[in-house]
């Protein structure tokens, strides 16, 4: 998290662009979720991976909160377009626009999982917890189309998307990480 705490201060100056600041925070949490959602098949590739694969539940809850950012720079900058108090009609307003509303569908499928990101909940739900757990590919791919509609990041929103489908490939192929003799 700490790329995403650095804006906290920039969006406090008087001076600050927080336009640009929540496009920075949109792509840091996506940055974190695509990372979330490829450490799994990238381990099948690399051991060095395969030891990391217990970060990837703070990498998943990096960018719930990273995503958690992104809507308060959001509200700052409809507060910088309305009267005070008048950026909840604002966001109202264009709450329903498609691309917006991926964006509050990707946040509501990341919180499921970032509430029940802990060992107790692990055991709890056994089975369901990795369902559960699975949301995250679903709002990776709303995170994308909100990226590439809201943030005119279409061209940044197909890189993304081509390295997240590149790097599922070792989940349909045979790889396994070579042993060291």
């Amino acid at each position: 998290m700490a790329p995403i705490l650095w804006l906290w201060p920039q969006a406090s100056a008087p001076d600050a662009d927080i336009d640009a600041l929540v496009a920075d925070s949109g792509n840091w949490a996506m940055a974190w979720l695509a990372i979330a959602v490829v450490m799994t098949p990238l381990a099948r590739l690399s051991r060095s991976v395969q030891r990391a694969l217990w970060l990837r539940r703070a990498v998943g809850l990096a960018a719930f909160g990273g995503s958690l950012v992104h809507l308060w720079l959001y509200v700052l900058a409809m507060r910088a377009f309305s009267e005070p108090g008048g950026e909840w009609a604002l966001i109202r307003d264009e709450a329903f626009a498609p691309g917006i509303l991926t964006g509050w569908a990707a946040l509501a499928l990341m919180l499921p999982p970032a509430l029940t990101s802990t060992d107790a909940a692990m055991r709890r739900l056994r089975a369901a917890w990795k369902r559960l757990q699975r949301l995250a590919w679903p709002a990776a791919a709303l995170a994308l189309v909100h990226m590439a509609v809201v943030h005119d990041g279409f061209t940044l929103a197909l890189i993304v998307t081509a390295l997240i489908a590149a790097l599922q490939l070792p989940r349909f192929i045979s790889i396994r990480p070579t042993r060291k003799a």
